[in-house]
């Protein structure tokens, strides 16, 4: 089989390569779809803590629905009494409320004390706190009692109601632990007027709120667990898919680049003889010619020409002739350095460049070249037959193009044609015998 000469391959115009572009379309695919993934799994983490954080509202509503409820209760019934213990005191702010019964006695002369639905609510809260669920508050602006004074947050919420908010709720710290807290006004009813109606209240006045803590820091743990297991899930995932890209764009560049090496050769070489092509030889002698110019060094062109090929090609049929053309292209590399350049020129024609070769080594060459040739025997249609080649030789001359210097070649490859055939005629010179 013909050699690969590696140092004279033709390159196809410049453009984008396709393994670059194949590059470009699949990391824009990559990027495409890691996007689409990551905000995929974004919106799932978005969406489990918005219902985590719901969940917890929803808690705080129904603590402070169930505290609203309890107050209504003991406010319709006016308060409820209990044993006076030394763990149990009168409340002194409802001492100084005219006309309300803050202490009674039983028959057996057992002494209660009045729980009104705000001392209710903070014990009720202190009972919660200590088993940990979560503690409440009533509190106002305009507190009856000084110990229901607000902090940051409720004088927040309190100025919202007044302004016509109906909820209010955040996160906040205390002590290195997390709260989730919730705030709802609590709106003055006529039971409520036996203790308010003289801080000025009337009936459906917002008169304060309760405010609901729940404790937050496990929750908010999870869902940050959960936010960094769905970050890892989703990067797991674009990391496979970029392994995965990765492992399809190597086998398709491989696949790509062999269909561009096949591309490249047929574009740049002759299918018959798998020499190059004119196109590509020119190209390839073009650049040889700049060099030889440069460094001075001779450069010779050598042009063979099958004698009688149509002959052959009538008698034996156009087979024949394509294998004879192939096992010449097959001598002609054989027999040429790595360097020098060899290509079909026309259909029984072919050029022959060799770089730093004096015309008297051209000659050489030329001659060996069409005594190898005509000492091939072919068994065609069990006859055996061989071919001879007339040669024609020149040298580049200063300011020569390439068509200057075959054209002086192919001036001495007709004269030895017309000597005789099967021998070599140097540009300027008699033919020489075979």
């Amino acid at each position: 089989m013909p050699r690969d000469v590696d140092n004279a391959q033709c390159s196809l115009p410049k453009m984008l390569k396709s393994s670059d572009f194949v590059r470009k379309y699949l990391l824009g695919i990559f990027l495409v779809i890691g996007l689409i993934l990551l905000s995929v799994f974004w919106g799932f983490s978005y969406r489990s803590n918005t219902l985590i954080k719901g969940q917890l509202l929803k808690q705080g509503q129904a603590f402070f629905e169930e505290m609203v409820i309890t107050r209504e209760w003991a406010a319709k019934h006016g308060g409820v009494y209990v044993k006076i213990t030394p763990e149990t005191l009168v409340n002194p702010y409802l001492l100084k409320i005219p006309g309300l019964k803050v202490v009674i006695k039983d028959e057996d002369g057992v002494d209660y004390t009045l729980k009104n639905p705000a001392l209710m609510t903070r014990e009720l809260s202190e009972i919660a706190n200590r088993y940990g669920i979560f503690r409440f508050k009533i509190t106002s602006l305009n507190p009856f009692n000084p110990a229901n004074k607000p902090d940051l947050f409720e004088q927040s919420a309190l100025t919202s109601f007044n302004e016509g908010k109906k909820e209010y709720s955040s996160f906040e710290q205390e002590n290195g632990e997390v709260f989730f807290r919730y705030m709802a006004p609590l709106v003055t009813s006529k039971a409520c007027l036996q203790c308010h109606a003289q801080q000025g209240y009337k009936e459906g006045d917002v008169r304060g709120g309760i405010s609901v803590s729940i404790p937050a820091t496990t929750i908010l743990k999870q869902i940050n667990v959960n936010r960094y297991a769905i970050l890892f899930i989703a990067l797991g995932i674009v990391g496979l898919l970029y392994a995965m890209i990765r492992y399809v764009t190597r086998i398709f560049i491989g696949d790509l680049n062999r269909s561009e090496q096949q591309l490249q050769e047929m574009a740049s070489h002759d299918y018959l003889t798998h020499l190059f092509n004119r196109r590509a030889g020119y190209q390839r002698i073009s650049e040889e010619m700049v060099r030889s110019a440069r460094t001075e060094k001779p450069l010779v062109f050598i042009l063979l020409d099958i004698d009688y090929f149509k002959r052959l090609n009538d008698s034996h049929g156009h087979t024949a002739g394509d294998m004879v053309l192939h096992q010449l292209a097959c001598t002609l590399l054989e027999a040429l350095r790595d360097y020098d350049i060899a290509c079909r020129y026309g259909g029984e024609e072919f050029l022959v460049v060799a770089p730093e070769t004096s015309v008297e080594q051209g000659l050489k060459l030329a001659e060996r070249l069409r005594a190898t040739i005509a000492g091939i025997h072919f068994n065609i249609s069990t006859q055996h037959i061989s071919i001879t080649v007339s040669v024609g030789v020149s040298r580049m001359e200063e300011h020569d193009s390439i068509e200057d210097a075959i054209s002086r070649a192919d001036t001495a490859l007709y004269q030895a044609k017309n000597g005789g055939r099967n021998r070599v005629c140097v540009a300027g010179e008699s033919a020489a015998a075979s």
